[in-house]
């Protein structure tokens, strides 16, 4: 039987035209995937196939020697393998810019963690294409060629299809854009398109202390409580508001939170990004989704801080990643990261959030003066089960160790526990902040939330090219100190007056100067939430592009507006 499988691979593989249509149905793969999940009419699902079918059929006839060609293409098939763990994740879209940064701003413990957890994705994308691979150095090292007959006749029908594909493009239609754009539909110029966006992204960012060196916010304080005070901005992460029992949430996951004295939290708050990288610096600079490109030029509000005498101290339970939250922590007098990677720069210490809170006290006690933190919380990051110590096993089982429909519940009972483990956390802070006597405040949201297989989309995680609902409606709070209620209470009074307003993460830096009392030409008072000024406005989502697109048009889907309707989000 092992002579009969031999004798039937070697006239497979010793055949040069059974390498050649081979390797152009592997590398087929994701566009078929495509025809299934993208947002084209009939015309524009043909295109899908036609486009990448007649670019392959002249690529693979440039050399009569197809394994040379499929080796040189081996960089394809790695966007390939990205695609198809794409459509296991997402089920849908294309590579998106942030997918590509992400790539090299997540550390591979974080990377481990989730790869671990797709290992069908993986597999799957190792059986197909490494024996490409094996079967292409097979054909170049045999030197198994095509005949010239054969490949002029597969070069000029690829050809045809690429002009016919150009004529047909003008009566394409993609359904969410009304357009057929080549840099933007067809696989897999779009996905190359993103790749080169990306790197211009990255080369930029990390220019960005020398575009920024000069900039000043030229900050002042008209006002002050003539005592001590402190002020933070808390990030969180991958918390989504529906799993909060402040926002009427089944379980009893904020039981802290709840009794606070001093909390006030707004009800309809939406995220500008799904992506941490971005919405975090949305958070932290005057950066929003409208004018995005700021960011390379503006300092953060550490900086603003930092110009009226504050001692500023940024503290982190996430692992460096070279982008513009860590370039905003390094400007802080006091920079500490409690999740640096090993002196092989490869793993991270699991550092739980309550360390946070011993280095706030430590620095409380023995730094004088007026202080200013900004604290980046490691929050329900996947995987979930491991944010949080046993004693917040509330909501078990809880022990993830796949992500699989049928264990849906267990993911969940963990990401509530993280949640209630946030409720720990920020309630402490708060209690921290009050037993210090200063005047104080802080204001907190969710850089983004999560999918966790809520509908039949089956969509899980974050970051995805298109968002959802679930990744949008986050969490947003502010907390006062009975301190700061008694000196400024027309400011606790007026977050009060806003709380039921629609609002977004692009408030925040507005919302904690306005809160000390920092006055700068770059304070808008109108998204300030302490301010009688704030007004209610369209709120916006960065896309992949960075380009803001109103949040209800951002490609969401019929599930997410059911939810939206549901929960009566402003739109």
């Amino acid at each position: 039987m092992f002579q009969k499988l031999k004798t039937t691979f070697d006239k497979f593989i010793f055949n040069p035209n059974y390498l050649f249509f081979f390797c152009l149905v592997v590398n087929l793969l994701p566009s078929f995937g495509l025809v299934f999940t993208e947002p084209f009419d009939i015309l524009g699902k043909i295109l899908l196939i036609i486009f990448p079918l007649g670019l392959y059929l002249m690529l693979f006839t440039l050399s009569k020697n197809t394994g040379l060609i499929q080796l040189l293409l081996i960089p394809l098939l790695v966007l390939h393998a990205f695609q198809l763990v794409l459509f296991y994740l997402f089920g849908e879209e294309v590579i998106a810019v942030d997918m590509f940064l992400n790539v090299v701003t997540t550390n591979p413990s974080e990377a481990g963690e989730l790869l671990s957890s797709i290992w069908p994705a993986i597999v799957f994308v190792v059986l197909v294409y490494l024996p490409t691979i094996i079967f292409a150095s097979i054909g170049y090292k045999r030197k198994i060629y095509l005949k010239k007959c054969f490949r002029i006749r597969a070069f000029f029908s690829g050809l045809i299809m690429l002009v016919i594909t150009y004529i047909l493009s003008f009566y394409a239609q993609n359904k969410n854009t009304q357009n057929f754009i080549y840099t933007q539909d067809l696989y897999p110029v779009n996905v190359i398109y993103n790749l080169d966006f990306a790197i211009n992204k990255w080369n930029r960012s990390n220019h960005y202390e020398e575009t920024s060196k000069n900039f000043t916010f030229n900050a002042n304080r008209d006002s002050t409580a003539h005592k001590r005070e402190i002020y933070a901005i808390v990030v969180g992460e991958t918390s989504r508001a529906d799993n909060w029992s402040l926002y009427g949430y089944k379980r009893q996951t904020n039981p802290l939170l709840s009794k606070q004295s001093g909390l006030v939290h707004f009800r309809d708050a939406l995220t500008q990004s799904n992506t941490t990288h971005k919405s975090v610096s949305i958070i932290l600079s005057d950066a929003s989704a409208q004018n995005y490109d700021i960011i390379y030029h503006q300092k953060s509000v550490v900086e603003a801080f930092r110009e009226v005498g504050f001692k500023t101290l940024f503290l982190s339970n996430q692992a460096p990643n070279h982008t513009f939250t860590e370039y905003f922590a390094k400007d802080a007098d006091y920079y500490v990261n409690l999740r640096a990677v090993d002196e092989e720069g490869i793993r991270t210490r699991n550092s739980l959030d309550e360390e946070l809170l011993k280095k706030v006290r430590h620095y409380i006690d023995s730094v004088p003066g007026n202080l200013f933190f900004v604290i980046h919380t490691y929050g329900s990051h996947f995987n979930y089960s491991e944010r949080y110590p046993h004693a917040f096993s509330v909501f078990k089982p809880d022990n993830v160790t796949e992500i699989t429909y049928k264990d849906r519940d267990k993911m969940v009972n963990a990401y509530d526990n993280s949640i209630l483990y946030t409720d720990y956390i920020l309630s402490s802070l708060a209690d921290i902040f009050e037993q210090s006597g200063a005047c104080s405040a802080f204001y907190y949201s969710a850089d983004h939330g999560e999918d966790i297989m809520d509908d039949k989309r089956m969509r899980f995680l974050h970051a995805s090219p298109n968002p959802t609902y679930y990744q949008l409606r986050i969490p947003m709070l502010l907390w006062f100190s009975d301190q700061y209620k008694n000196t400024f209470h027309v400011k606790y009074e007026n977050a009060l007056t806003n709380k039921d307003k629609p609002v977004s993460t692009n408030a925040a830096f507005h919302t904690v100067l306005d809160m000390a009392n920092i006055k700068t030409t770059y304070l808008n008072k109108d998204l300030s939430l302490v301010d009688r000024e704030f007004k209610i406005a369209k709120r916006m989502y960065l896309n992949d592009h960075d380009k803001p697109v109103f949040f209800y048009n951002a490609n969401l889907k019929k599930e997410d507006k059911i939810m939206i309707e549901k929960n009566h989000i402003y739109h």
